[in-house]
């Protein structure tokens, strides 16, 4: 597999996260979290450094061969969850 492929492969698995950490930190009626916070925490920030590096690797591919649609918006995308898993970290953070 090439470099230029994992903003293909990271924005499908970076929406699968989002879902996963979404679902797993509903409380239930006794005041538990599906998924342990820890779990989470990592979960979120693995997700986190695969979209950076996804998005990274999207905009020196853009910078190298020119701008293509397709390619460009998958790393735009990758861009959002970035953003996405920055606030949704911060959302899961205990205070």
């Amino acid at each position: 597999m090439q470099k230029i492929h994992l903003p293909y492969l990271t924005l499908p698995l970076g929406l699968l996260f989002i879902l996963i950490i979404t679902l797993g930190s509903e409380v239930n009626a006794a005041g538990i979290t599906r998924i342990p916070l820890l779990s989470m925490l990592i979960m979120n920030e693995f997700a986190f450094f695969l979209s950076a590096s996804a998005t990274y690797i999207g905009i020196k591919h853009i910078q190298n061969t020119g701008f293509q649609t397709v390619y460009g918006v998958v790393s735009i995308f990758c861009f959002v969850l970035i953003l996405s898993f920055i606030f949704l970290g911060l959302k899961l953070w205990p205070t």
